[in-house]
Formats: C-alpha cells, structure tokens, sequence
C-alpha cells in the first residue's frame, strides 16, 4: 500500500474540494476550477472530479497538484496530509496494522457504494411503480377504484420524497435510511410474486 492509496482511501473528493473552495450544488455540480466557465460543467464524484467542458479528470491527489501548481504528485500527497491531519508516515512504509486497517476501509467503501446503488435503484423502481399504477384510475365515478391506484394515490409523494432525500443525504443520511429501504424492497418483491 503506498502514500498515494493511503490518501485516496482517507479523504474523499468532495470533502478536498470544498476545503480548496469549490462550492458544490446538490447535484454535484461546480464551476471547474481548471477553465473559465459561467455554468457548472464538473461534477464531483466520491473519487474524483470530471469536467464534462475541459475533460479535466483527477482525483484527489490530481486535484491538488493541478489546483496549486505542484511539481509532483507527492507534493501533494504531502500538501493532502497536512492540510487534512491524515497523519501518514511519508517515505516510511506501513505497519502491518496500518495495511490491515487500509484493507478494512477499503472493503467498506467497497460494500458501502454496492448497498447505496442497490438502494437507489429500489428506490427509484418504487417511486416508478407508484407513477405507473396511477394508469389503473378509474375511467367512470360508477367503476369501482383498483387497489394499486388507491395505494399510488397514498404513496407517490412519499415516493418522490425518498428520492430526493437520498440524492440531498450525504453517506450518513442514507445509512440512516437503511431499514426504510428494506422494507420498499420487500413490498416491491411481494408485489412482483402478487402481479
């Protein structure tokens, strides 16, 4: 493991880019600092920034070196772990506890972006059902209202909610909506052996 993956793994692209003053929409979105531009054209991921204008693509460490002028990407490593107290030992290699932990982390991270994909897309297959059975409305006063129109009608806005909330959360916030998006995803499973 070296200096390079220990810094990727311990700071996030967000967060660097915020404390080297982009100032990032709900979206992701920010004016590139790398050309002149009016209207945000790159976007922030957890491990990088792509501009869709420049086709400027870097992580954390490229961000660094490329905002500041440094000469070498160990530059700015060292500029990343003393702005950010990472506390890494430049040019000494790591503990057999400091790798064990680095494992650990990347593992995490690694589970954490398969359960937040996987809860985005039962989220937005649920807000998506409640949208379709808005079809089955009845056509006359007289015709008697189908089960899964009542329930849209119950449900969509909650639905709309959801989505938004996840997409506004950061990590935390949607951790937090871990046992909510259980249960949408049991309904949904339900509703696809009842349908």
């Amino acid at each position: 493991m070296t200096v390079f993956e220990q810094v990727r793994s311990a700071v996030d692209m967000r967060t660097v880019a915020e404390g080297y003053g982009l100032h990032i929409d709900r979206g992701g979105m920010t004016l590139c600092p790398f050309h002149d531009e009016r209207t945000p054209s790159a976007k922030i991921y957890p491990d990088n920034l792509h501009c869709f204008g420049c086709g400027a693509h870097v992580d954390v460490i490229g961000f660094t070196q490329k905002i500041f002028g440094l000469d070498k990407p160990i530059d700015a490593v060292k500029k990343l772990n003393d702005d950010y107290g990472l506390h890494i030992d430049i040019g000494k290699a790591p503990t057999a506890k400091e790798v064990s932990e680095y494992q650990k982390r990347v593992q995490e991270k690694h589970e954490y972006e398969v359960w937040e994909k996987s809860a985005w897309r039962t989220l937005n297959d649920y807000l998506w059902l409640m949208r379709e059975w808005r079809q089955y409305a009845p056509a006359s006063p007289d015709e008697k209202c189908d089960e899964r129109f009542v329930y849209s009608l119950h449900h969509l806005d909650y639905a709309e909610h959801l989505c938004l909330e996840f997409i506004n959360f950061n990590k935390a916030g949607r951790i937090s909506m871990k046992n909510i998006v259980e249960q949408i995803a049991d309904f949904l499973k339900n509703m696809r052996a009842d349908f």
